[in-house]
């Protein structure tokens, strides 16, 4: 056999497959096949790793980025509300229709952001330079008072703030000079504090404490008597770290806690080391708040009356006319009132009246300044 003639013999012997790469179509043949196997691999992937994995994955990675759940009462959260913060202070509140605690609903987060409100242009104030950081804070944060002339003095306070972002708003829209005392676990803090500094009031930390009541759910991080003295502390110092611009403190409830005077002296020790007023909301006769502040050198004050434990509206009249007789046998009468609908809608009206009587309004700061020899 020729050479040629061996040359056909092994051409002959190669299969159809061997022949392929020298066939004009075989660029086309090895993409069909490719395609082929790439879509029978990805059918094969997909049921191995289809909607059942990724499903797996998210619930992985949302069970990592889920919040622990912890008990309501002890949560530091921007969204919790007490029982009723509004009804429960220590002393019974009856409402219009029935003669138990008023409950509240719980408030939704507002924004924090709103446009400045103009100050009533009927309150003046004194022009002064801006104190040093080194004064205590107490000074630092202090409301410009009216000139103190020989007026009847009336300090209005108004605990429980900072759940509503609108009640603040109506508060400081109020034609008097006001003392708003903030919840330290209401949300978007710092934005209405500021707020209120613009409007010319005053700010103070409305410090939650034990009640002697064990109905009453004085809020998360509450001062209780059953703590050892490093929790106190700690308790203590988170609840004046939420925010800053305020001048002092006063207790929310509290009947059971300042009336225990080591616990007190805890918290007392801490206060006066930052420079604060204390202002003795005086939930109980029994209180030793004002006490040890004046041992400690701090400035402070008791409450005089309270003005809505009866929400009504002329059983809130009657209170406001207390504390104008309190102001002129005294000199100076401090109330404490609560963000109820009635109260604010009572005090717009009963403000300009008493202004024209000749009462004259003014932070807590400036009735402890009358007293302080600090």
């Amino acid at each position: 056999m020729t050479s040629r003639n061996k040359g056909k013999g092994k051409s002959a012997a190669l299969s159809w497959v061997d022949r392929i790469p020298e066939a004009p179509v075989r660029i086309a043949i090895l993409c069909v096949a490719v395609l082929i196997i790439s879509v029978s691999g990805g059918i094969l992937i997909g049921k191995l790793f289809g909607p059942e994995a990724h499903q797996s994955e998210l619930q992985v990675v949302s069970a990592l980025a889920a919040p622990v759940k912890v008990e309501k009462s002890a949560a530091k959260s921007d969204v919790f509300v007490p029982e009723s913060p509004y009804a429960y202070n220590d002393y019974p509140v009856v409402s219009r229709t029935e003669e138990v605690p008023l409950q509240v609903v719980a408030l939704p987060i507002e924004p924090e952001a709103v446009e400045p409100i103009k100050p009533d242009p009927a309150i003046e104030v004194l022009a002064a330079e801006k104190l040093s950081s080194e004064e205590p804070a107490w000074k630092r944060y202090a409301a410009l008072a009216p000139p103190l002339q020989d007026k009847p003095l009336i300090a209005i306070v108004i605990d429980d703030v900072g759940l509503s972002h609108r009640r603040v708003e109506e508060l400081n829209a109020l034609p008097a000079l006001m003392t708003l005392a903030f919840l330290p676990y209401a949300p978007s803090l710092q934005g209405k504090v500021e707020l209120t500094r613009r409007e010319g009031n005053e700010v103070m930390l409305h410090l939650p404490m034990e009640p002697t009541s064990s109905d009453a759910d004085p809020g998360p991080d509450a001062l209780l008597t059953g703590l050892d003295n490093e929790e106190l502390r700690r308790r203590t110092i988170r609840n004046l770290d939420s925010f800053s611009g305020y001048v002092g403190v006063n207790n929310h409830m509290g009947s059971r806690f300042t009336a225990d005077s080591e616990a007190m002296a805890v918290v007392m020790d801490i206060m006066a080391e930052r420079g604060l007023l204390f202002l003795d909301s005086k939930t109980t006769s029994a209180s030793t708040g004002f006490r040890l502040a004046v041992e400690r050198g701090m400035p402070s004050v008791k409450r005089d009356i309270f003005i809505d434990h009866v929400i009504e509206d002329e059983a809130i009249l009657k209170q406001l006319a207390k504390v104008e007789v309190i102001a002129e046998r005294a000199g100076v009468a401090i109330a404490i009132g609560h963000p109820h609908p009635e109260t604010i809608r009572v005090l717009k009206k009963w403000l300009p009246e008493a202004k024209k009587k000749g009462f004259l309004f003014v932070p807590v700061s400036a009735v402890t300044a009358l007293t302080f020899k600090g």
